[in-house]
C-alpha cells in the first residue's frame, strides 16, 4: 500500500549559502523525551519542546485540540524537563518555573480549576523548580528539594483521601528528596539518603510494600537497607486496569528490581506472577529505565536497549509482536535515554536522533501516519530556518543544501512571521520535487523586505 507521509528533511546536514542570515545554528538535537498514553513529548537542544499525538484535552499545547501525526512546535526556547501523564503536559523553563497543559479535570494541572488547558499556562511564579513527574491523574515537582503535588488526592501522599488538590500542595515530610515518580493513583521518591518512599493505590502490589494496603500517606517502603540502601533511579508505569509496577537501581552496580503487575511478564522475570515485593530483574549494567502500561524498557550500560513485555502493537520494537517475560535485546545501540507511553516506547541515541516504536493510532510517533510500528523508525521534526531581512533587498533568493534521506519527494518551504503558529497556517512559498541523497535548490524571491523577520520551515512530502 502506499502511504503519504509528511515527515521532514533530515537535521543533520543542511546550510544555506548566498545571503547572509541567522539560523538556528547546528542542526539541534533532541536531548529529552516523555510518553504519555497516546501522546509524545520532547525537547531540543535548542530549548524547543515538540509535541504530537492524541490531542483531546489540549495535552499537545498548540492551542488546539486536534491530534497531530507529525512533530508540532510548542514552544521555541528555554524548555529545560518534560513530563507526560494520561492526557497531560508538564515542562520546566530555564528560569526555575513550572507550567502545563491538557486535561485538567482532577485538578492535576494545579491553577486552581478543573478546566483543561489547550495551551502552556504558567503553573509557578517564583522559580526553584528542579524536577517534575506527571502520574497519570496527578502531578509532581521538586522545589529545593521539597516535593509538591497537585491532583487526584491519595497519590499526593498527603495523607488527604480521597480528596486531591487543585494548586500545588507541599507534601508533609522532611526536605531532601532526590528523585521522583508517579505512575496510576501511585507516586514514589527516592530520597537523599537513597530509601524508596511510595503512596496511593496498591491492590497488585505496585507499591512493593510486601502488601496490598492503600496508602494516602508515604511510607518507606523498602525497610531492608542492607539490599535497598542508595537507590538511584525509579520510574512508575501508566496503567491501564492491569496494575503497575516500578523499578530502581540499587547502588553501585546498578541492578535492577521490579514489583506490582506482571501480567505480561512487563518486570522481565520470567514469569507473569504478580509481586508484592521486589524481585532482581538483572544483577547489574542498568543505566537506565522506563516503564509502559504492560512493557519496560531498560537501557544497560553498553549503551543497548533491552525490554520486556506486551509487545502487541510493537512495543517492544523487536520486530515479532511476541511478548517476552524477560528482557530481550531491541537491536538499538548508542541509545542514552528512554521513555514509554502506554503501548509505545522511545529513545534517543548519543547522536541526539530520536527513536519511537509501538502504537502510532493518534500519531504518537510522529511519523504522519496511524500505523503502528513494530520496529525502532526515526523521529525527525521539521527543519526550521530564520532569516532577518535587515538591509536585504525583496526578492533576494534563498538557496538551500543538505542531505536526504529518504528516495525523492517534494519539498514544501513554508514561510511564517510567527514561529508558534500551527503548520496549516504558515504559506507555501516553494514547492518543487527532490532526490534522494545530496540536495541543493535556490527558492526565488522569497525575502520580502517590508518584513523585517521571517520564518521559513523545510517540509518533505513522500512517498513510501
Amino acid at each position: 500500500m502506499n502511504i503519504l507521509r509528511l515527515t521532514a528533511l533530515t537535521l543533520f546536514a543542511f546550510s544555506t549559502f548566498n545571503l547572509p542570515f541567522s539560523t538556528r545554528g547546528a542542526a539541534p538535537t533532541v536531548t529529552q523525551v516523555a510518553g504519555g498514553y497516546y501522546h509524545t513529548l520532547f525537547v531540543e537542544s535548542d530549548g524547543s519542546l515538540w509535541a504530537m499525538g492524541y490531542n483531546n484535552y489540549g495535552q499537545l499545547g498548540d492551542g488546539t485540540t486536534n491530534e497531530s501525526h507529525v512533530p508540532k512546535l510548542i514552544v521555541a526556547s528555554n524548555v529545560v524537563a518534560v513530563a507526560a501523564g494520561a492526557y497531560h503536559s508538564l515542562f520546566i523553563t530555564s528560569d526555575g518555573n513550572l507550567w502545563a497543559m491538557g486535561w485538567n479535570g482532577n485538578g492535576q494541572l494545579g491553577d486552581g480549576t478543573g478546566f483543561d488547558q489547550h495551551s502552556p499556562e504558567q503553573i509557578t511564579f517564583n522559580h526553584g523548580v528542579t524536577a517534575i513527574a506527571a502520574g497519570d491523574y496527578h502531578s509532581l515537582y521538586l522545589k529545593t528539594n521539597q516535593l509538591w503535588g497537585m491532583g487526584v488526592g491519595g497519590s499526593l501522599g498527603n495523607g488527604v483521601n480521597p480528596g486531591g488538590s487543585d494548586t500545588p500542595s507541599p507534601v508533609l515530610l522532611q526536605s531532601g528528596v532526590a528523585n521522583i515518580a508517579g505512575g496510576n493513583y501511585t507516586s514514589f521518591f527516592i530520597d537523599v539518603n537513597g530509601s524508596v518512599w511510595a503512596t496511593g493505590v496498591n491492590y497488585n502490589g505496585q507499591l512493593g510494600d510486601g502488601s496490598k494496603n492503600y496508602r494516602n500517606f508515604y511510607i518507606e517502603t523498602f525497610t531492608n537497607h542492607s539490599i535497598f540502601a542508595g537507590a538511584s533511579q525509579l520510574a512508575a508505569g501508566p496503567g491501564s486496569g492491569h496494575g503497575f509496577y516500578t523499578f530502581f537501581g540499587v547502588g553501585a552496580v546498578i541492578s535492577l528490581w521490579g514489583w506490582g503487575d506482571n501480567f505480561n511478564g512487563d518486570i522481565g522475570d520470567s514469569s507473569t506472577s504478580e509481586r508484592d515485593s521486589p524481585v532482581e530483574v538483572l544483577t547489574n549494567q542498568v543505566a537506565g529505565i522506563a516503564s509502559g502500561g504492560n512493557h519496560s524498557l531498560v537501557l544497560r550500560s553498553d549503551s543497548t536497549l533491552w525490554a520486556m513485555g506486551d509487545n502487541s502493537h510493537g512495543d517492544l520494537g523487536d520486530g515479532t509482536g511476541t511478548e517476552r517475560h524477560a528482557p530481550v535485546a531491541v537491536g538499538a545501540s548508542n541509545v542514552t535515554a528512554v521513555a514509554c507511553g502506554e503501548y509505545h516506547s522511545l529513545f534517543i541515541k548519543s547522536d541526539g536522533s530520536l527513536w519511537g516504536m509501538g502504537l502510532n493510532n493518534h500519531g504518537q510517533l510522529g511519523d504522519g501516519s496511524t500505523f503502528d510500528s513494530p520496529t525502532a523508525e526515526r523521529i525527525i521534526p521539521p527543519l526550521q530556518l530564520v532569516v532577518t531581512n535587515l538591509a536585504l533587498p525583496s526578492g533576494t533568493n534563498l538557496t538551500f543544501s543538505g542531505l536526504n534521506e529518504f528516495s525523492g519527494g517534494t519539498v514544501y518551504v513554508l514561510s511564517s512571521t510567527n514561529l508558534l503558529l500551527p503548520t496549516t497556517q504558515w504559506t507555501p512559498v516553494w514547492t518543487n520535487g527532490l532526490g534522494s541523497g545530496d540536495f541543493a535548490f535556490t527558492a526565488t524571491n522569497l525575502v520580502n523586505v517590508a518584513i523585517p523577520q521571517q520564518f521559513f520551515r523545510l517540509q518533505l512530502f513522500r512517498i513510501e
